[in-house]
């Protein structure tokens, strides 16, 4: 996959955090975005619950993980990036805390032998990940932060239809290791944009999103279903959700709704959890958790943009802050631009995105605003999710019931 650049961002101290908070804007390609979020503790916790999983639901499964102090995964094989022609190593994307190299593993025979194993064939067991590195110092805890987060995700029954698979931390590289699903959400909505303007203008689908009507309404009925898991039963608000922190994988021969020509081919990932917060019932909101400190302005709520917010550094996500952030996904997925705003700066963008109860007003004033026409499928689905109010906001439940009309 082409290496793409990293996005600019400014950053701002605020008066009770060590870390800045790094405003995103957002370019073309795969950039993924890691704010700050707690410190995990470093043991190994495979072996941690097993016998206690066995038959929870998820919400027990939830409590259980956090009742009994559970601890980032650890990834104990060998890593190696990996390389193109030009031995330049090849990424799958980058952010301000940290670049995502395509890299493999094999396994430490170093460890192997410690448990009295032999180990297996490099050859035959070498596997391909993402391997998430801390550009900088400072993001280091933010890395631990996210393992302890995707630990806890990926030990909840079904989160494999919602998450991107985590393999553990590893500690030599201080690096998260995931499946690799290298194609975002942001790279499929620029290809399908390409792909129409190579077609020219049509009159008959020139007030359809650009990659068609039925897979749009089936992408939005998937990524607001996840938000929905996210929410209600993994307990964690996302925090920065955007096109370039939703991963896309091809979906299964043995799916029914593949061989449908009106089905989304691909299923939506969320990834990068830098910014989640926990609101699982049995804890609450965690007082130890920072608030978000890196996000994307077109897709950021406005009540997070004022500057009364920015200032005080309170800028908490919140699940209402999620669902705007989702509408303004699909708005972007729907025009096939991911600036959203058709401002000619960076700052006219961001005073856009703060009165961004507008976007479809806005949207509307661009080169492809007529595929979110007054009235239509596009504005009935995302309306009702970006009122300034956060509190008027649809809520996730009903709006995976407006979406499956």
């Amino acid at each position: 996959m082409a290496t793409t650049s990293s996005p600019m961002h400014l950053s701002l101290e605020t008066n009770h955090k060590t870390q800045p908070i790094a405003i995103q804007t957002p370019t073309s390609g795969s950039s993924l975005t890691p704010p700050v979020t707690p410190i995990g503790k470093e043991n190994d916790p495979k072996n941690t619950l097993p016998d206690l999983l066995i038959g929870a639901n998820p919400a027990e499964t939830s409590a259980l993980v956090k009742r009994n102090n559970c601890t980032p995964l650890r990834f104990t094989d060998e890593l190696e990036v990996c390389s193109d022609a030009e031995e330049r190593p090849i990424e799958f994307g980058r952010g301000a805390w940290s670049i995502v190299y395509k890299a493999r593993s094999r396994p430490n025979a170093t460890v192997a032998i410690a448990i009295n194993t032999p180990p297996s064939s490099p050859t035959a067991t070498t596997r391909v990940y993402a391997m998430k590195s801390p550009v900088r110092r400072d993001a280091r805890p933010v890395l631990q932060a996210e393992a302890l987060t995707l630990t806890r995700l990926n030990l909840i029954p079904g989160y494999e239809r919602y998450v991107v698979p985590f393999h553990g931390y590893h500690t030599p590289t201080e690096s998260l290791v995931m499946s690799a699903v290298p194609l975002a959400l942001s790279t499929y909505i620029e290809d399908q944009a390409d792909l129409m303007r190579k077609r020219g203008p049509s009159t008959a689908t020139m007030f359809d999103p650009v990659q068609g009507s039925e897979p749009w309404k089936n992408l939005a009925l998937k990524l607001i279903s996840g938000l929905e898991w996210l929410h209600k039963t993994a307990g964690i608000i996302h925090g920065d959700i955007k096109p370039h922190n939703l991963l896309l994988r091809p979906m299964s021969p043995d799916d029914e709704l593949s061989a449908s020509i009106d089905a989304f081919p691909y299923e939506p990932l969320f990834a990068d959890f830098s910014s989640a917060l926990d609101i699982s019932p049995e804890n609450g909101r965690d007082g130890n958790q920072s608030s978000m400190s890196a996000f994307t302005p077109p897709f950021t709520a406005p009540e997070l943009l004022s500057l009364a917010s920015l200032k005080s550094g309170d800028v908490d996500p919140t699940p209402a802050s999620d669902v705007f952030s989702l509408a303004a996904t699909l708005v972007a997925a729907a025009t096939g631009d991911l600036l959203l705003y058709p401002g000619s700066s960076n700052m006219q963008r961001l005073a856009m995105a703060r009165d961004g109860q507008r976007i479809l007003e806005f949207t509307r004033c661009g080169s492809n605003g007529s595929r979110v026409p007054r009235n239509g499928f596009v504005e009935k689905l995302i309306q009702p999710a970006i009122s300034k109010d956060p509190a008027q906001r649809i809520d996730i439940s009903e709006w995976v019931t407006l979406a499956s009309v």
